[in-house]
């Protein structure tokens, strides 16, 4: 009778330290989870992602100094675009532009006369504008083309406050950034895109185009090659960028 009543006083202690256990365990996972969520929501931006430069790279200091002793001094941000410190937006009419960039060298209108080009030779700039409000729905600066680097007179734009040299890869401008593949920039087979980038105005939403091609994996020879996966270790120079409305 004894050794029963020892049994039961056992497995009563045994019980009632599992529950305290139990316990414990569970606050300490739910205090845990919540430390997650705060550091989740701390590191996750609310209203979207800003490209932060990398101002200690050791190029940085050189090519910015380099793009304020341009003539032609082109600044494309998300909301601003600066061309020698007058700023212009998405939205804008088109005497907004004339006013900056002069009258165009050549308009044209594509055949349903919904919005009309100006284009700006010299400086590779192509502007839409919607024909009947006259208000700027696109902005293209072209650097370059399949048969190399245009003659432009001017060597370096500031794109998200990033200094890009127009002979650098994608790659290589990336460095001054904490742009990343896969996290931060995402691309088709013909371009690549910001992800998640932090927009101007609810009412004006815009997209930004950074025209390199990527490069994919492949295998096979001549005619009979199969593209594989990304090749984000191998891209060729930015042709151009382009920002307009989604």
């Amino acid at each position: 009778m004894q050794h029963i009543k020892h049994l039961i006083l056992s497995a009563l202690a045994l019980n009632i330290l599992s529950c305290g256990f139990l316990e414990d365990k569970t606050k300490g996972n739910e205090a845990m989870a919540a430390t997650e969520q705060d550091t989740t929501a701390q590191n996750a931006p609310a209203d979207g992602y800003i490209v932060t430069p990398h101002v200690a790279h050791p190029k940085f200091k050189a090519l910015s100094a380099a793009f304020e002793t341009q003539e032609h001094r082109f600044e494309i941000d998300r909301c601003e675009f600066k061309y020698n410190g007058k700023s212009f937006f998405i939205g804008d009419t088109e005497e907004k532009i004339i006013e900056i960039f002069g009258k165009p060298d050549e308009t044209f209108m594509p055949t349903h006369k919904k919005v009309i080009y100006f284009d700006y030779k010299a400086l590779h700039i192509t502007i839409k504008i919607d024909y009947k409000t006259k208000k700027t729905l696109n902005y293209s600066h072209r650097f370059r083309d399949y048969k190399g680097k245009f003659k432009l007179p001017f060597d370096i734009v500031l794109f998200r406050k990033v200094p890009y040299q127009l002979d650098m890869t994608l790659n290589e401008f990336m460095e001054l950034s904490d742009l990343q593949h896969g996290s931060t920039l995402k691309h088709d087979t013909a371009a690549f895109y910001i992800i998640n980038e932090q927009i101007c105005d609810s009412k004006l939403k815009t997209g930004t185009g950074i025209g390199s091609t990527p490069n994919y994996h492949s295998t096979g020879v001549g005619h009979v090659t199969i593209r594989g996966e990304f090749n984000p270790e191998s891209t060729g120079p930015i042709k151009n960028f382009k920002i307009g409305l989604k």
